[in-house]
């Protein structure tokens, strides 16, 4: 089940020094660095089906017949293999056949997120020109499609249960009440479809900018067959006026904080809000003040997925007003109330819900 770990509340705390000794600061410098290492050959075992299968079998195995079962050469699996036995994730009998402890064989799915490093680290050299005085402001997902098609996979397991415990509006207790629903920057549509399929007797669009995006939407509806759900393609960043005050929910999850012009998109929202409707916004849930994020690593992993996707696409237009993840939950409470919008239950929540004041 998809539990992104954006969404949660962060419990305030008294700032903390994390004025390390030098050995142990040099200890946790070449430990962080070595483990980005070790992530990048994890990233090839799940993407390849690796631990799939070294998962399956029920007794150990040669790097050959994990090769067969993968249909790949045996000498890189061994070379792979090598690194996962080093790191400790694979262990080895004393006949040189491999296995992955069956308590341990779940746990492996909790490192699935590293299947993303390949993608993130392709945008190396374009952030490295964003970052010099004289290079472009950003760039967005246009050419990112198969990141977009990354983030938007665990999406799918986002059945009835997630949708109410973490992102229905707390104003609707049926879901009856909910006749019309857009999903703001939707990507690849799986959640969208995911909110059809929860609101079978609700109309249920999803928008975007990106053209790649909402083609891989509509062909996902196809393969789901949904008959309640339309994606749109965005353009010139203005929801259609025949849609005011049309929706009873609106959703945004993982955009707002992308957005290079957060203040005509929520505009836009706001116009097409019913004067009871809900919108239900989650974003990375990191601190606005850098102090209160210190020794959180959870934190510095988001921060690393804003330095090369979220602030470069908060950044590829106009007015180009540079959010990104350290925008964090407390600019963003202020950034909703500052357009007359009333913020419902916990505000410095990963997931936050407003409606009209």
């Amino acid at each position: 089940m998809w539990n992104p770990p954006n969404i949660g509340s962060w419990k305030e705390h008294r700032y903390r020094s994390l004025i390390m000794e030098p050995d142990e600061y040099a200890d946790k410098f070449s430990s962080t660095v070595t483990n980005g290492f070790i992530a990048l050959e994890i990233a090839i075992g799940h993407k390849l089906g690796l631990f799939d299968s070294l998962n399956k079998f029920t007794s150990p195995i040669t790097s050959t017949e994990l090769a067969v079962s993968c249909k790949l050469k045996e000498r890189y699996v061994r070379e792979w293999l090598g690194c996962l036995s080093a790191a400790g994730f694979v262990s080895i009998t004393p006949d040189d056949k491999y296995f992955i402890p069956e308590a341990c064989k779940p746990h492996t799915a909790s490192s699935s997120l590293a299947n993303v490093l390949p993608n993130v680290a392709a945008n190396t050299s374009s952030v490295l020109e964003c970052f010099k005085k004289d290079g472009p402001k950003g760039y967005d997902y246009s050419n990112q499609l198969d990141t977009l098609m990354w983030l938007d996979h665990p999406k799918k397991s986002c059945d009835s249960k997630w949708i109410n415990e973490n992102l229905f509006p707390v104003g609707h207790k049926e879901t009856d009440t909910i006749s019309n629903v857009l999903d703001f920057g939707c990507g690849p549509g799986s959640l969208t479809i995911k909110i059809a399929e929860h609101l079978p007797n609700a109309k249920v669009y999803g928008v975007d900018i990106d053209r790649n995006a909402i083609e891989k939407a509509k062909e996902n509806k196809a393969k789901e067959n949904i008959p309640n759900v339309e994606f749109v393609l965005l353009e010139n960043d203005h929801l259609d006026e025949s849609w005011t005050k049309k929706f009873d929910w609106i959703t945004m999850v993982d955009v707002l904080h992308d957005l290079p012009n957060p203040n005509l998109s929520i505009s836009n929202i706001k116009r097409v809000l019913t004067d009871d409707g809900i919108v239900s916004v989650i974003d990375p849930c990191v601190h606005s003040d850098h102090k209160m994020n210190q020794g959180n690593q959870n934190a510095a992993m988001l921060y690393v997925f804003s330095t090369f996707l979220c602030l470069p696409c908060s950044m590829s237009r106009e007015p180009a007003v540079a959010n990104g993840v350290g925008w964090g939950v407390q600019n963003r409470a202020q950034f909703i109330k500052s357009h007359g919008l009333k913020i419902l239950g916990d505000e410095h929540n990963g997931l936050v819900q407003f409606q009209k004041a």
